[in-house]
């Protein structure tokens, strides 16, 4: 994940630890993440991570999102800013191994002031790792 400049929301960049999480962890046991560890999703349709993102106004915005993926499968996540789907079944592809990260993409609507930005698991067995989000 080089070229991103790691500091605290505000900046764009909101680290796992800032997140609101359903159903997961806070875990440090791989390799690899940003600030104090990554979001451990438990293995449940419906875990997800949250993080509240400010906006000056209303825009159009890019969402990255940097996960590990250490299984031989996707693990699809909805994402919704402010409630609304943003993706249905988003993609997080397998990264080789749980000390492996990844970043995937994807075009956001944000209104101005506080945006909600959640991920959240669509099977059984739960979403990749999240070690943080970037929007730019």
């Amino acid at each position: 994940m080089r070229g991103y400049q790691l500091v605290p929301g505000g900046s764009g960049v909101y680290r796992a630890e800032e997140a609101r999480i359903a159903r997961g962890t806070i875990d440090t046991n791989h390799a690899g993440f940003s600030g104090i560890g990554f979001v451990n999703l438990a293995r449940a349709e419906g875990s997800y991570a949250e993080w509240t993102v400010p906006s000056g106004a209303a825009s159009a915005a890019a969402l990255d999102l940097a996960y590990a993926n250490g299984t031989g499968a996707d693990r699809p996540m909805d994402v919704t800013v402010n409630g609304v789907l943003a993706a249905v079944g988003h993609a997080f592809p397998p990264t080789g191994g749980w000390d492996t990260w990844s970043t995937t993409s994807l075009p956001i609507s944000l209104k101005a002031g506080a945006n909600t930005v959640r991920v959240t698991s669509t099977t059984a067995d739960g979403g990749p790792n999240l070690d943080r989000i970037t929007v730019r």
